[in-house]
């Protein structure tokens, strides 16, 4: 039984001057019109399709893969078990065995797996923004085998700092498996737990990824 009235939110304010994979557009949010000049309230707002909480579609890096708008909602909302890495040093990569020894007796096919790896709590401090724990290529060939319908993971990427050949978002998005990056330190308070997991990505047309409200629920056993 899902618990929604302990829904926690795992998503990033969007503001400016917030954290972004360096590189990538700096977001600006900024007033267009108001209340006392203009009789209304309304925000102009510029920013990369991967800022803050996001989800990564198979367009992202797959040639002919399906944009952000072509995800099927029943594969946005799911269960997902929430492994605890936070153990693994800051900058260091999680391995095949590292997730071995944390999922292979929680999770099942189609189960969304949600890494937690603490680089959330320094959400703001620049010296890790290249220097995040990460999935190693042998890690993404094991959510495959799997069969995982989504990972996501709690700083900007999945992957290490300027990988050359991306191949742990390519092997996952290339294996249909959507990426949820940017999830917010509110994680930590599930690790080891399954929870339901809801993720509403902006719909954007053929988009290769957008800004996600994601949500956490919990589940009470019956």
């Amino acid at each position: 039984m899902y618990i929604f009235e302990k829904a926690t939110d795992l998503t990033h304010h969007l503001r400016n001057g917030m954290p972004v994979y360096p590189g990538d557009p700096s977001p600006s949010f900024e007033s267009y019109s108001t209340l006392q000049k203009d009789g209304v309230n309304l925000t102009k707002i510029t920013m990369g399709s991967h800022t803050g909480t996001h989800v990564d579609a198979p367009r992202h890096f797959i040639r002919d893969g399906i944009g952000i708008d072509r995800i099927p909602l029943n594969k946005l909302i799911g269960e997902a078990y929430v492994a605890d890495l936070s153990k693994k040093p800051i900058g260091s990569g999680i391995t095949s065995k590292d997730l071995r020894r944390e999922l292979e007796t929680e999770i099942a096919s189609d189960d969304i797996v949600a890494i937690y790896t603490g680089c959330s709590e320094h959400w703001g401090d620049k010296s890790i923004n290249r220097d995040y724990t990460y999935l190693t290529e042998d890690a993404a060939d094991y959510l495959v085998s799997k069969k995982v319908r989504a990972v996501g993971i709690d700083f900007l990427s999945v992957e290490k700092f300027k990988a050359t050949e991306h191949l742990v978002h390519k092997t996952l998005l290339g294996n249909g498996i959507f990426i949820v990056e940017s999830l917010s330190n509110a994680l930590n308070q599930f690790v080891g737990q399954r929870i339901l997991m809801i993720c509403m990505p902006i719909k954007l047309r053929d988009g290769d990824g957008a800004p996600s409200r994601v949500v956490a629920v919990p589940i009470q056993e019956d």
